[in-house]
C-alpha cells in the first residue's frame, strides 16, 4: 500500500464509510478505489478530487501525513504519485503537501520525447514563484511562448502564474525538481 493510498484509506475509515460507498460519494467504481488504496492504481489529479470532495476535505489533505513532532521522514517508495491525462507525466510529492504550505516541491518524470501537462490543470496563485531544475536529460522549458533549452544541474526561476510548460528532448525519461514559493 502507498502512502496515497494508505492516507485514503485512512480518512474513508474515518468517516465510516465502505469502499462502495466512497466509490458512489465519488462517481466511481469500487474496484478502482480498491486499487487506488491498495497503491496498485495511480489516480489522476481529477480522480484525486472527485475522491477529497466525496470525503469532504481538500486535495491537500490526501497528502499530507499525520505530524509526529517537527521531522516528518518521507522514504522514496512512500511518495504520493499524481499522473495527468493525455500525458506520461507523473509527479512524486515532496514533502508535506502539494497544494498548502509556503514551499512545495515536486519530483516530476516524463517519458521519452514527450510534453508535460499545461499549466491550466495546476493551479498557481498570483505572484507565486517557481524553480525548475532539471535532475537528468536534456529538456526545453516553455514560458510565455518562448523556449529555453536546460540540462541535468540547469534551473530556472520564474512567475508560475504565466503560462509555462515542459518537454523532454532526449530518448530516455527525463527528471526535473519544480519548487513552488509562495
Amino acid at each position: 500500500m502507498t502512502a496515497l493510498g494508505a492516507r485514503i484509506k485512512g480518512l474513508r475509515v474515518e468517516r465510516g464509510l465502505q469502499q462502495r460507498q466512497l466509490a458512489e460519494k465519488a462517481g466511481m467504481t469500487p474496484s478502482m478505489v480498491s486499487q487506488i488504496e491498495a497503491g496498485r492504481l495511480t489516480p489522476t489529479l481529477p480522480t484525486l478530487g472527485k475522491l477529497a470532495a466525496a470525503l469532504g476535505v481538500p486535495i491537500a489533505a490526501l497528502f499530507e501525513p499525520t505530524p509526529h513532532g517537527r521531522l516528518h521522514v518521507t522514504r522514496k517508495s512512500e511518495y504520493p504519485v499524481v499522473s495527468f491525462d493525455g500525458t506520461t507525466e507523473k509527479w512524486h510529492v515532496l514533502g508535506a503537501g502539494l497544494f498548502q504550505g509556503k514551499i512545495r516541491a515536486v519530483m516530476s518524470t516524463l517519458g521519452p520525447r514527450a510534453k508535460g501537462v499545461k499549466t491550466d490543470k495546476v493551479v498557481i496563485g498570483p505572484g507565486q514563484m517557481k524553480l525548475f531544475y532539471v535532475l537528468e536529460g536534456k529538456v526545453a522549458l516553455h514560458y510565455n511562448g518562448s523556449a529555453e533549452q536546460l540540462e541535468a544541474g540547469d534551473s530556472a526561476y520564474f512567475d508560475g502564474g504565466t503560462p509555462h510548460g515542459w518537454e523532454n528532448l532526449g530518448p530516455k525519461s527525463a527528471k526535473a525538481l519544480w519548487v513552488i514559493l509562495g
